[in-house]
């Protein structure tokens, strides 16, 4: 308990230290800020931004569902809606990505999911996408003329990648996993592995998510009359999901903007438009997160509790 008091303070105070150094960044730059603010938006554009992002959060609460599927657990397509964007929601308030530990909570008690099951879903599907956006990262990079500042961003997309095709692909079982508990950690991957068809929609709606997080992007650079090709998008997208894998503030506040500036340097546009355009596309994000997901909370609240969560995975 003292342990994960301490990480929550940390994180608060990470977040709280990001917060400061962008107020003072932003002061001390206000006419930069103050002349791209002055910028007229469409609305077409917003309108934009906001579909796609909505596409983007539709397609990953299919992917939930589709991790929870293999376990034959019965998520509806409304359900796993809900449940996506309210927890999503739930990570721009909970440190630590806790929102992840309210989703866990609803599958275990609501769905009788066990603990082992939901932990090795959750990995296999967060391999994949990384290893995904880590392809997308590197095709993107190679789209762009080649530059030695580009050359630690390959590196790391390329390991990245590497590591996630040999964990996917199964390699370097040791006899440890021959253990019921450090086997049932992979038995969420081998469930889709043993079904090619359902590994295929996966990965097509991991491809479709990624574009539409790159659509959406485009558009917000593009207020600011920022043209991004589809290879620098898909760039930028990895590298945002990326910021967010050590969950060190809540919904990567603070990181991912850090991220967009140093996207900035290598892509040729400023600190003030790189904070400008990922703040747009923050605000759409949100926005719909908080919309959807705080409404989600009663439809979620009438499925009863079935049971106290189980540690033990189901039988294979």
């Amino acid at each position: 308990m003292a342990k994960k008091k301490l990480k929550t303070a940390l994180s608060l105070a990470l977040t709280l230290a990001l917060a400061l150094l962008a107020f003072f960044y932003i002061r001390d730059h206000w006419p930069e800020f103050q002349a791209l603010w002055q910028k007229p938006i469409s609305s077409q554009l917003w309108l934009g931004v906001y579909g796609f992002w909505l596409l983007a959060l539709i397609l990953n609460s299919e992917i939930l569902r589709l991790g929870v599927r293999v376990h034959k657990i019965p998520l509806g397509f409304w359900e796993a809606l809900a449940l996506n964007m309210s927890t999503m929601a739930a990570n721009y308030f909970l440190p630590l990505k806790g929102g992840a530990g309210l989703r866990a909570y609803y599958l275990l008690s609501r769905l009788k999911m066990v603990l082992m099951d939901f932990i090795s879903q959750l990995m296999a599907i967060s391999v994949h996408t990384l290893a995904t956006g880590s392809l997308l990262a590197l095709l993107g990079l190679m789209s762009m003329p080649p530059s030695p500042a580009r050359a630690p961003l390959a590196l790391y997309f390329g390991l990245t990648f590497g590591l996630g095709l040999v964990s996917l692909l199964g390699f370097g079982r040791f006899k440890l996993l021959k253990h019921p508990r450090l086997a049932a950690l992979v038995r969420g991957w081998d469930l889709f592995r043993a079904n090619p068809k359902t590994l295929a929609w996966l990965t097509i709606m991991q491809l479709a998510y990624f574009t539409c997080v790159a659509q959406a992007n485009r558009l917000c650079f593009s207020a600011f009359n920022i043209d991004l090709s589809w290879g620098q998008a898909y760039f930028y997208s990895a590298g945002q999901l990326h910021s967010t894998i050590i969950n060190l503030t809540p919904a990567g506040l603070g990181v991912v903007e850090a991220f967009a500036v140093l996207a900035g340097q290598i892509l040729g546009f400023s600190p003030a438009e790189a904070l400008m355009a990922q703040g747009l596309s923050r605000l759409a994000q949100l926005s719909i997160l908080a919309s959807i997901g705080l409404l989600s909370w009663p439809f979620l609240s009438r499925r009863p509790v079935l049971s106290s969560p189980s540690k033990e995975p189901n039988p294979s």
